[in-house]
Formats: C-alpha cells, structure tokens, sequence
C-alpha cells in the first residue's frame, strides 16, 4: 500500500467548512463567561478536576487570543 491508494491522484484534501476568526467582543465574552464558569466551579462542594483542567485551559487560550499575559490570566483566575 502507498500514497496512492489512500488518496487518488489528483485529489487532495479539501475542508468541508472554513471556520472564520470570531471578532474581539465575542472572545471578550466568552472569556468573562469563562471566568464565571470557573469561579463557581471552584466553590463546588466536589473537585471535578477534569472539568477545572478543561476550564482553565480553556481561559489561558481565550486570555492569549486577547493579548493577556500569563500573568494577567493567572490574576483574573484568582480575583
């Protein structure tokens, strides 16, 4: 088997959808949402530490797309 019988000749691949880049204010949103979200997780009476993870990795990648710093995202987790 080679390259040829996984992908015609000819054919390449293509994406069924192109994902456009979401504008400032909705990432501004989404990112207090977040927040929200995280900060009242954190005062549950269980850990459900997959969901922290998730979260949280969540805010750090939302912060970066806002231009925050580390620093910055890791006081907006705490405040």
């Amino acid at each position: 088997m080679n390259t040829r019988d996984i992908i015609p000749s000819g054919q390449g691949y293509t994406a069924s959808h192109i994902e456009k880049m979401r504008r400032y204010p909705e990432v501004l949103a989404r990112y207090k949402k977040e927040l929200e979200d995280y900060k009242r997780l954190m005062q549950a009476d269980v850990d459900p530490r997959e969901q922290r993870v998730m979260l949280y990795s969540e805010l750090k990648v939302l912060g970066w797309v806002l231009g925050k710093s580390d620093q910055q995202i890791s006081l907006d987790i705490s405040s």
